[in-house]
């Protein structure tokens, strides 16, 4: 008697999971403009009943996608930032932060540009930068004794050579751990430059 093979039933959590990071490869291989809902019932092995049981519409799946990225982005930055203790730990956290972002294949950046999907997290992201803006302030201000507009303009400009930096070392294949110390010695440079003034 030939044994049977039982199919192990998913949880919903877990399901709903297996069908976004379905969704989110096919986007990250193709882009959005290629991304089909009968395509993605194909490549998870699903039904489409299954699929709409899940999402109501294909806006739906990828709002969901999106809400799920973008609480993954700020996970790892929170994660990343409770370990960061000094100025130079918490600018470093933004400095790696902004060198892995072009590294990776950045499904929320794509989803970020589409205005359907977009507002499904613009509050959250919104108060995010609020935050985050006011955290480098705070440490910058504190750590270098300037006031908070000159802080604020100086977190500005290293954010902005940060960015810069992680492009021009992706273009050039300039090593993570290289490029991040680069840019950390040209940020505390600048701060110390200011310190007091």
């Amino acid at each position: 008697m030939a044994e049977s093979t039982k199919r192990t039933r998913l949880s919903p959590e877990a399901r709903s999971n297996q069908i976004l990071d379905v969704a989110k490869q096919a986007i990250a291989n193709n882009g959005l403009q290629a991304f089909s809902l009968k395509k993605l019932v194909a490549d998870a092995g699903i039904s489409e009943p299954l699929l709409f049981h899940y999402f109501s519409s294909r806006i739906d799946l990828l709002q969901q996608l999106l809400i799920r990225e973008y609480e993954n982005y700020l996970d790892s930055i929170r994660s990343s930032l409770n370990n960061a203790k000094t100025l130079e730990g918490v600018c470093k956290v933004f400095v790696a932060r902004n060198y892995d972002h072009i590294d990776e294949d950045w499904v929320m950046d794509i989803l970020l540009e589409d205005p359907e999907v977009a507002p499904a997290v613009e509050n959250q992201r919104a108060e995010h930068h609020k935050q985050r803006r006011k955290l480098l302030i705070n440490v910058v201000a504190k750590d270098i004794n300037v006031d908070r507009k000159k802080a604020a303009m100086l977190v500005r400009m290293a954010s902005a050579a940060s960015m810069a930096a992680a492009k021009y070392a992706h273009e050039n294949k300039v090593p993570r751990e290289r490029a991040i110390q680069i840019v950390m010695d040209f940020i505390d440079q600048g701060f110390k430059s200011q310190t007091g003034k």
